[in-house]
């Protein structure tokens, strides 16, 4: 072994203590090692000096960033499944009711709403505050359409 995976290697009863700390699911507690494992190899090789606090500070945090990627991406699939869905037992097409809100919508706020239901909005040049407005005004949007045809 070299000198990067020997220091890795010292530092492996840290990385299974945040995994038990955090409670991890048995299931993930090996791909959240290699995280973190990863994450202490990223700094060795910026040049980093590991310390004890900073090596449970960069552990946690890139097994929490890890664990907050999967959980978006399990909404947009949880998401994607149930619209369709939805739209068979209302006996609406989908590309029916998007034909609607595209002449509701602001053509900003309809290509949103395409994104939205693609789990594809982060890819927008938006920042994260402007996403949640423009997010808030789309459903806003929609609630006072549904309203009206009530």
């Amino acid at each position: 072994m070299n000198q990067i995976d020997d220091q890795i290697h010292e530092w492996e009863p840290m990385i299974h203590y945040v995994i038990r700390h955090l409670s991890i699911h048995p299931n993930e507690q090996e791909d959240c090692a290699q995280i973190a494992r990863i994450a202490l190899w990223e700094a060795l090789n910026r040049g980093c000096t590991l310390s004890k606090t900073y090596c449970f500070q960069r552990i946690r945090g890139a097994i929490l960033n890890h664990q907050q990627k999967n959980a978006r991406h399990l909404k947009h699939e949880v998401a994607a499944e149930r619209i369709p869905e939805q739209c068979m037992m209302s006996e609406r097409n989908l590309f029916d009711w998007l034909d609607e809100q595209r002449l509701l919508l602001s053509p900003r706020h309809f290509e949103l709403l395409c994104h939205l239901i693609d789990g594809t909005e982060q890819t927008l040049s938006y920042s994260p505050s402007r996403l949640r407005a423009y997010k808030a005004d789309v459903q806003r949007e929609l609630k006072e359409a549904i309203n009206l045809k009530e």
